[in-house]
């Protein structure tokens, strides 16, 4: 059984089959990344499409699932167009699969032909074969710039076959991700097909969301801290307006009746001081303002 594969219940449940002999470390996560980096990818490879053939291209990925490298090649035809790719540094090679009436009517189109939707059903000469393969180097190398910031990799054109067999991209039970999209111009569609290995790039993405996460953990504590301080800002406090401690001894103070007088230490010229929580933090002058005893700050800053 294939990881992914889908099993009907007699009582008509879907059910998903699990090959716990390839247990999958592939999670939605990645899966979020990935297709958004395909996403990208389709964009380049549909507008380089567009500039060779010269006719208005989309492409959008249509899905994206994991399965085992054989059993993907076992679902191509006979003979078809695969150009395998050198993913350097990663040792694993990655293939991409280019319907062969595709690939048809792209050599069609390059050589000034009409692009019928019929071409011929038969193998790509050498010389047609080049044409595709120049174009297969670009679609490629697009996967640089797709992956940017994710995977520092140079892809290149390695290899071109026209059998599954011949198609040596990995091992038959290694793990891959087949990306297939859905490719359209004029009225045509067609369904080429991207494959990566599994294992050798689960690091880099691991990387790429680690830094996400950590990005995102960062803008919440920031987060955080604005609001806790727009909290603060916005508390109820009180406000305390006096002069200077005037120092004395207990016996001076005991017997004070109405009309005693006391020198203070407070020069007279000198601003009062505007505290809270019994911490100075601004010094200012008294008056008064709209019938009520005012101060106003000719200095701020705490002592």
């Amino acid at each position: 059984m294939e990881s992914g594969s889908e099993y009907a219940s007699p009582s008509g449940a879907a059910a998903e089959l699990y090959d716990f002999r390839n247990p999958s470390k592939f999670t939605r996560e990645h899966g979020r990344l990935l297709d958004q980096l395909l996403e990208t990818f389709a964009d380049q490879s549909a507008t380089q499409l567009t500039s060779r053939l010269r006719i208005p291209t989309s492409q959008d990925l249509e899905s994206l699932q994991q399965a085992t490298y054989g059993a993907f090649i076992a679902t191509l035809p006979e003979e078809t167009v695969l150009l395998v790719a050198s993913l350097s540094p990663i040792e694993v090679g990655g293939l991409l699969h280019i319907p062969r009436d595709l690939a048809m009517l792209m050599v069609d189109l390059q050589l000034g032909g009409p692009g019928d939707d019929e071409q011929p059903e038969r193998g790509l000469t050498e010389i047609e074969a080049a044409m595709v393969n120049d174009m297969g180097q670009q679609l490629i190398g697009a996967l640089k710039y797709s992956f940017e910031g994710v995977i520092a990799w140079n892809p290149s054109l390695a290899s071109h076959v026209a059998s599954p067999e011949l198609a040596h991209a990995a091992a038959v039970g290694d793990q891959v991700l087949v990306a297939t999209f859905k490719l359209e111009f004029r009225e045509l569609v067609f369904r080429p097909a991207l494959v990566l290995p599994l294992a050798p790039i689960l690091p880099f993405l691991d990387k790429a969301l680690a830094a996400k996460r950590a990005a995102r953990s960062s803008q919440e504590q920031d987060r955080f801290k604005q609001a806790l301080e727009g909290r603060v800002r916005k508390a109820p406090v009180d406000v305390s307006v006096r002069l200077r401690p005037t120092g004395g001894r207990l016996l001076d103070f005991m017997g004070i009746t109405v009309g005693d007088v006391f020198q203070l230490s407070h020069p007279v010229n000198a601003p009062w001081e505007i505290t809270s929580s019994g911490r100075v933090f601004a010094h200012g002058v008294p008056g008064s303002e709209g019938g009520r005893v005012a101060i106003r700050v000719v200095e701020s800053g705490r002592e």
